[in-house]
């Protein structure tokens, strides 16, 4: 794919996800997470809002990631994403538009993750909790919409080879299970090569 992708339209984004069924995930033993995939209109493109884990954390630390964590009891993937980007990145939920929720997938670390789409405005006043996060940037849509961005490497796991998407930005390697949620976020909106390629679950 070239580097001239459309910018969807918030409409078109909006019909994509409502139109996308999407299917829950249940594994004994696994954490419940959820992340938010903001996304940030900008001059003619989208903007997907990422973070840098500190190095410090319990889990996947120092890794690059959607603003997210551990869903709590009593709340749905929603709150909980939601909850999260606000404690992580000063996101005030009441800023979001929550377009709907992506099918879950599962991590070898052992988490079931939930992503919840959401819009954010532009001029959004955000900063790093440093206790969490190390780093807040922004990478275009269509940078990833890109296919000559995308290393593709192929991994095997418990006798199941699966697909592990690599992308480089900024000084930064996206991968893993963020890399796998906006490989399946633009199977959902339209903008892979491939016609209906099936949403890929395991990280």
């Amino acid at each position: 794919m070239g580097a001239a992708v459309p910018r969807p339209s918030l409409e078109a984004l909006r019909a994509a996800v409502r139109e996308q069924p999407r299917v829950p995930m249940h594994r004994d033993g696994y954490r419940r997470a959820a992340v938010l995939i903001p996304l940030i209109p900008t001059d003619g493109d989208w903007d997907l809002l990422l973070t840098r884990r500190n190095s410090d954390l319990p889990h996947h630390r120092g890794q690059i990631a959607f603003p997210g964590g551990s869903v709590d009891e009593g709340e749905d993937c929603q709150m909980a994403a939601l909850r999260e980007a606000e404690e992580e990145i000063g996101l005030t939920p009441s800023r979001v538009e929550v377009l709907g929720c992506q099918d879950d997938i599962w991590t070898p670390s052992g988490f079931i993750i939930s992503p919840v789409h959401g819009v954010v405005p532009a001029n959004e006043d955000l900063h790093a909790n440093p206790a969490e996060v190390a780093r807040i940037f922004r990478v275009p849509l269509s940078y990833f919409a890109d296919d000559r961005n995308v290393d593709i490497q192929r991994i095997e796991f418990e006798g199941k080879e699966r697909e592990v998407y690599f992308y480089r930005y900024d000084g930064e390697t996206i991968w893993g299970a963020t890399a796998l949620i906006i490989r399946n976020f633009l199977r959902i909106i339209g903008l892979l090569e491939q016609e209906k390629p099936p949403i890929q679950r395991q990280a």
